[in-house]
C-alpha cells in the first residue's frame, strides 16, 4: 500500500492526496449518517461545508491552471507554425525574384 501512495504522489501531488483523503473522509460520514444512523450535529455541517467549498474551490483552481497551461502551449504551437509559414513564404518570394 505504502509503494502505490508514493506512486500516486508522484504521479499528481500531495495535497491532492490530501483532498482524496477528505473525500474519503465524506463518504464514511455520510454511509454512518445515512446506514448506522450516527448522530451529525449542526457544528459537523458547518464543518463539512467549509471543506466541501475548500476542495470545491481547489479542483476549480487547479482546473483553471490546467487550462491555462494548454492555452500557452497551443499558443505556442500556433506561433511556431505561423512561423514556418512566414518562412515558407519568404523562401517563395525569393525564388519568384530570382526566376524574374
Amino acid at each position: 500500500m505504502n509503494l502505490v501512495m508514493f506512486l500516486l504522489v508522484g504521479k499528481t501531488s500531495a495535497l491532492t492526496m490530501n483532498v482524496a483523503g477528505v473525500v474519503k473522509n465524506w463518504l464514511l460520514i455520510t454511509f454512518s449518517w445515512l446506514v448506522i444512523k450516527d448522530t451529525v450535529t449542526q457544528i459537523n455541517l458547518i464543518g463539512y461545508l467549509i471543506v466541501f467549498i475548500g476542495v470545491a474551490y481547489y479542483n476549480h483552481a487547479k482546473l483553471q491552471a490546467l487550462k491555462a497551461v494548454e492555452a500557452h502551449k497551443k499558443a505556442q504551437q500556433d506561433n511556431v507554425e505561423v512561423g514556418k509559414l512566414l518562412e515558407e513564404r519568404d523562401e517563395d518570394g525569393k525564388k519568384n525574384e530570382t526566376q524574374d
